[in-house]
């Protein structure tokens, strides 16, 4: 009974675990793309393509999928990357 115990709470810790990484790959996402809106002179139409795609990055991301297998995401970082 208590080595169950132990076996659930571990594998309720690590699955916490594993949903905080998606999470801050997420955040760290809409930080670089944020920033990059912020400080960058762009046209309208440059600004909604990346805010549509940010959007759809969202959605898959929401739906389980990591930030890096994307393909919106993918998208939106070869945008915003600074070279």
């Amino acid at each position: 009974m208590k080595s169950g115990l132990i076996l659930i709470f571990s594998l309720t810790l690590m699955s916490t675990q594993i949903l905080a990484a998606g999470c801050s790959e997420m955040a760290a996402f809409n930080t670089k793309v944020m920033n990059f809106l912020e400080t960058t002179n762009l046209t309208n139409e440059t600004k909604n393509k990346i805010n549509l795609l940010s959007t759809e990055c969202q959605n898959g991301h929401d739906m389980g999928m990591e930030v890096e297998n994307i393909d919106s995401c993918k998208t939106v970082m070869s945008m915003v990357e600074v070279n």
